[in-house]
């Protein structure tokens, strides 16, 4: 599932190739993918339109338009892709939308297990932050502080593990980052929030800003649900500690890693480090 370190890898990507460009038409092949919207109201918002601007929001892509913004989210397999017309980068079969632009290249949307979506908003409703008011502040976010932090900690009993990934407390981490800033601060994952401690909550913020901006810098973790691009791989797969190592040693401690469940989300922890 592409997390904050992909989804900004994927506007980095795209942003050199799609800026200033008109989408002269768009096409539909998978009506579900646009969940609020009818399809033929999208067509007529979305053609003729100019890209000004894109950039992410949580683990939300954002293109700004002449008129009107488009909120993308990605979910577990969906996957922008920047290409030529006759050239198809991924399955066709997985192809749910697409949009040609006016220099006769086409920006095409592929979502295998078909839970991504795609809605149009007015520019007025996003930048008044009515549309993704649901959304915590990001945990990239420079006014974010650990106390901050600690006292939206201070009210929630459930576990932390659970706590990091509810996008309305904290927005941009998923599920292989949760483990990794668990394991860099010590904190065994079934811990409830409201027991931690400020200065621990200040190690966990510091131990998250530094995981996701070398994800970010390496163009994040390349797994089987996300790779950036065509001919591109992400490297942060090779800094992983924790996630998908279960029964392997622990580099800190030879401990083998853990995996439980929690919530149903496959959690992976080092029984010593993390008590």
């Amino acid at each position: 599932m592409p997390e904050l370190p992909e989804v900004i890898t994927v506007v980095k990507l795209l942003e050199p190739d799609l800026i200033n460009k008109t989408i002269q038409k768009f096409e539909i092949y998978y009506a579900k993918l646009l969940w609020r919207n009818e399809i033929e109201d999208f067509k007529k918002r979305v053609e003729n339109q100019k890209i000004l601007k894109i950039f992410n929001q949580g683990k939300y892509i954002i293109f700004e338009l002449e008129n009107d913004v488009l909120i993308s989210h990605l979910r577990m397999e969906g996957r922008w892709n920047f290409e030529p017309q006759n050239t198809f980068s991924y399955k066709e079969s997985w192809l749910e939308c697409q949009f040609i632009l006016d220099d006769g290249s086409v920006l095409r949307y592929y979502d295998s297990r078909k839970f991504g979506t795609l809605e149009i908003v007015s520019k007025e409703s996003f930048f008044n932050g009515s549309t993704l008011a649901h959304l915590g502040p990001s945990i990239l976010d420079p006014n974010l502080t650990a106390k901050q932090l600690f006292e939206k900690f201070q009210k929630i009993k459930r576990s932390i593990k659970s706590v990091l990934l509810e996008q309305n407390i904290i927005s941009g981490i998923g599920n292989i980052y949760d483990n990794e800033i668990l394991f860099a601060t010590k904190i065994n994952p079934l811990t409830p929030a409201n027991e931690i401690t400020l200065n621990t909550v200040s190690k966990l913020l510091t131990n998250a800003i530094e995981i996701l901006k070398t994800s970010i810098s390496v163009g994040g973790t390349t797994i089987h649900s996300f790779t950036p691009k065509q001919g591109v791989s992400g490297g942060y797969q090779d800094f992983l500690k924790v996630h998908g190592r279960e029964k392997k040693e622990c580099y800190v401690c030879q401990t083998p890693i853990a995996k439980i469940k929690v919530n149903g989300r496959g959690t992976y922890y080092c029984p010593k480090c993390q008590k």
